[in-house]
């Protein structure tokens, strides 16, 4: 499914232990960049919707490109989070604005390869070693509904931990 929020729990169950080593932003605008192909495949009706951007290459071609417009966006919205957390009085959730590349970076790599070993487990359609293979080793290792369930279990206990570490460094 294009831009499934499901991909997520991946991200919240690492922020909790990486904090502020891992961009949870990055890891979306990767999420997104990934799924505009098979969304554009969607209007188009095409019967493959997971090509060249469901690939290793494909997804560390837009990792650099997550890496590359993520920090502006990350200003933005974080820069709007920490307002908001101050006027709730609950600074305690604020984060920096501002990441090192090499934390943009892992987290825009982290972001497209779970993404693609995600999708891999549960669409017909996706090749990840293309051009050396054509195969899918990951395909049905995992069902999809055993990805969903894994994803938001991650997601829930992630955020959740990230909450009580923040309230407890704090």
């Amino acid at each position: 499914m294009p831009a499934t929020p499901f991909h997520i729990g991946a991200a919240l169950v690492v922020k909790p232990v990486a904090d502020n080593h891992f961009s949870v932003i990055t890891f979306s605008v990767a999420q997104i960049l990934m799924d505009i192909e098979p969304l554009i495949g969607l209007f188009r009706n095409s019967g493959t919707l997971h090509g060249v951007t469901h690939t290793i290459i494909g997804a560390i071609i837009i990792a650099i490109l997550a890496a590359l417009i993520s920090p502006c966006i990350c200003r933005l919205i974080l820069g709007r989070f920490n307002r908001e957390v101050e006027f709730y009085k609950i600074g305690w959730l604020s984060a920096p604005e501002t990441a090192s590349p090499m934390v943009i970076y892992s987290s825009a790599y982290f972001g497209t390869l779970s993404h693609l070993l995600l999708d891999s487990f549960i669409y017909y359609d996706i090749h990840p070693f293309i051009p050396f293979s054509d195969s899918n080793p990951f395909l049905n290792i995992i069902s999809q509904y055993g990805v969903y369930y894994l994803c938001s279990v991650s997601a829930v206990v992630g955020a959740a931990a990230w909450v009580i570490r923040k309230k407890m460094v704090n």
